[in-house]
């Protein structure tokens, strides 16, 4: 992911977050490529806490929604892990509600709700 200045990744309450830029308005199947340091943030953040910030996101398809489904679980397999979800727009909702995505990741209206919901209280 390093290089790429349409994913920008931060560490905010310890949860790490990920902001999409603008050349994600639309996600395909074939941009997943430029996501894989996603997946490998699920495997090394610590806390095992990563919020993704799609509010630049107006469209993604199955693809994008196996791919969130893999990293929330990879989060999972370290323990306590959880991925968050921020700032889904409403077609990308839809889509979400859809497949039933929406009952097993964390849906959030923007990242500060989302890293107060999922920071380590340790």
């Amino acid at each position: 992911m390093s290089g790429d200045d349409q994913i920008a990744i931060s560490v905010e309450n310890g949860v790490t977050v990920v902001r999409l830029g603008t050349d994600f308005a639309s996600i395909y199947e074939s941009d997943l490529a430029r996501l894989d340091g996603i997946r490998e943030l699920a495997d090394t953040a610590t806390p095992a806490r990563v919020v993704i910030d799609l509010s630049q996101t107006r469209y993604f398809g199955s693809a994008f929604i196996g791919f969130l489904m893999a990293t929330a679980g990879r989060l999972k397999d370290r323990g306590n892990g959880q991925l968050g979800i921020s700032g889904v727009q409403s077609f990308a909702t839809m889509a979400l509600e859809a497949t039933k995505a929406d009952t097993l990741l964390g849906l959030f209206d923007s990242v500060d709700e989302a890293v107060a919901s999922l920071r380590p209280t340790d």
